[in-house]
Formats: C-alpha cells, sequence, structure tokens
C-alpha cells in the first residue's frame, strides 16, 4: 500500500503532520543555534556599535522565535496529524482485510457507508486540523487499491497483510528503534563533552584569573541546547517504545500461521491493528499535553 492508495483523509493529515513537524524542528534548530550564537558573541564579539547590533538582533530573533513557537503550537498540529493519519490506516486496514467491524455484510454499500461514517467521526474529533489538510487530496474516502484487495480470497489476504502490514511495521519500528538510539548516543555524547570542557576551562581560568577567553559560557549553552534538542526529539523513549513494539509485531507474526478462516483472520487483525494502534495513542496524548 503507497501512500495514494490510502483514503484522502490519511494523505492529508499525514502531509500536514509532515510539514509542520518540519516547522516546529527547523524553528527549535535555530532557536538553539541562536543561543549559541549569542553566548559566543556576549563572550568574544569587539565591544562596538557593530558586534552590538548584530547581537540584539540575535536576542531579538531568538524572543520572536519564542513567540513564534508559542503561537503557532505546530507540535500539536503535527501530534495530531500523525494520530489522525494512523487511526484512518488503522481503520483502512480493517477494512480491506474484512476485519471487524466491516466483515462481510449483504451488501458492499453497508460496509462503505460504515467506513465513511467511522473516517468522518475522526474528522469531526479533530476539527482543529481542517485549516492544515490538503484541498487536492479531498477526492476519495475509498479507493480503488482497497477495493482490488478487499476483493482478493482470504490466502491471498493473509499474505498480504502478512507481507504488507506486518512485515513492514516490524522492520519500520526496528529501523526506527536504532536510528533513535543512536542519536541519543550522539547528543548524549555532545552534552557530557560540552560540560567536561566547561569544567575543564573553568579550572584553567581559576588558575589564571587574567585570561578571560576560556569558552565556559558557549560550552554551557551548547551542553543545554543538546539536551533540549534531546527533550524536543525524544530519542531515548521513542527508542525504547520502537524497540518494545518491533518485538511484540515479531511475536504477534506468529500468529498468523493459526488464521484458517474470516473469523480467525479478523481477530488476528484486530489484536494487531491494537499492537500498531498503542503508538498513535500515545500521539493523541502528547497533542494534549
Amino acid at each position: 500500500m503507497e501512500a495514494e492508495d490510502y483514503p484522502s483523509l490519511y494523505q492529508s493529515a499525514n502531509n500536514a503532520s509532515v510539514s509542520t513537524q518540519k516547522l516546529y524542528t527547523t524553528a527549535i534548530r535555530f532557536y538553539l543555534i541562536l543561543l549559541i550564537l549569542g553566548a559566543v558573541f556576549s563572550k568574544y564579539a569587539p565591544k562596538d556599535v557593530f558586534w552590538s547590533i548584530v547581537s540584539a538582533i540575535v536576542l531579538i530573533t531568538t524572543l520572536a522565535l519564542s513567540i513564534y513557537q508559542a503561537f503557532k503550537r505546530y507540535d500539536k498540529i503535527w501530534y495530531n496529524g500523525r494520530a489522525v493519519a494512523e487511526s484512518v490506516k488503522t481503520r483502512t486496514w480493517r477494512f480491506i482485510m474484512r476485519a471487524e467491524p466491516y466483515e462481510n455484510a449483504d451488501t458492499i454499500d453497508i460496509v462503505k457507508k460504515r467506513f465513511i461514517s467511522d473516517t468522518n467521526e475522526i474528522l469531526k474529533e479533530n476539527k482543529e486540523l481542517g485549516s492544515y489538510l490538503d484541498d487536492e487530496c479531498s477526492s476519495n474516502c475509498i479507493t480503488e487499491k482497497m477495493f482490488k484487495i478487499r476483493a482478493m480470497d482470504l490466502v491471498d489476504r493473509i499474505d498480504y497483510y502478512r507481507t504488507k502490514r506486518i512485515d513492514n511495521q516490524r522492520l519500520w519500528y526496528a529501523t526506527k528503534a536504532k536510528w533513535n538510539k543512536r542519536q541519543s548516543l550522539i547528543l548524549f555524547c555532545v552534552m557530557v563533552g560540552a560540560n567536561f570542557l566547561a569544567i575543564i576551562f573553568v579550572i584553567l581560568q581559576v588558575a589564571s584569573p587574567k585570561n578571560n577567553y576560556f569558552p565556559v559560557e558557549p560550552l554551557i549553552v551548547v551542553a543545554g541546547s543538546a539536551l533540549t534538542w534531546m527533550q524536543v526529539k525524544r530519542f531515548q523513549d521513542l527508542s525504547t517504545s520502537y524497540n518494545l513494539t518491533a518485538h511484540e509485531i515479531t511475536i504477534i507474526r506468529q500468529n498468523s500461521d493459526f488464521v484458517k478462516d474470516e473469523l480467525s483472520l479478523s481477530d488476528f487483525v484486530k489484536d494487531s491493528e491494537n499492537a500498531f494502534s498503542r503508538e498513535h495513542t500515545q500521539w493523541v496524548a502528547r497533542k494534549d499535553k
């Protein structure tokens, strides 16, 4: 399943989440960079009119970024969009696998109406996302690919779900867990290294009080910025959460061997999607903080 094969609400919510995440993290990056530059200018810039103006511009820009972030709250749209996108994705996989609550009915129209009603309810519960949704992605609630997969026989649907959903999710979570762990380690080393150097320079400054060129203040700001970025990106938390989910998916996959009929497939998909939904439930919780 490619992005265009999902309902338009998924595509719009996903685009909103990705774009606002970039805006939010870019603003934070600039803010931290400007803090470091401000500390460097304060320590080493000549005390003349030009550098005083430069330092003032840096400080004003950091203040403006803080106000901008507080006003826009792109982090809430980021979390909200991710939660909506994953909710729609879960509903989509239940639909194409004919799993509860989209089992076979007397006519396909009954199932279609139920799915459309559920996606509409998701949208109503997240009205604040409306202004960030793409107009060009508002055409299809149920795509042709969804109907095509739903029309597959039982064996093909089981195989499709196992390879395209379970294996795909397991690989994604495992890869992201390793990446977040590596990023967390790098930033931790930066933070510890900056603090260590700051301590060394403080000792040297005490030993040589006339030498005021040791970069103690800039290093402290660097250490604080590394810690702030770790908290913003939640590298350690995500590494632990994603690694746990990857192992859980590995265990869940084994249960696919016991799927023999439509009822057992429905139960299997329901259990699997509940496991996948745990992370998007956490996104819902984060957006309300």
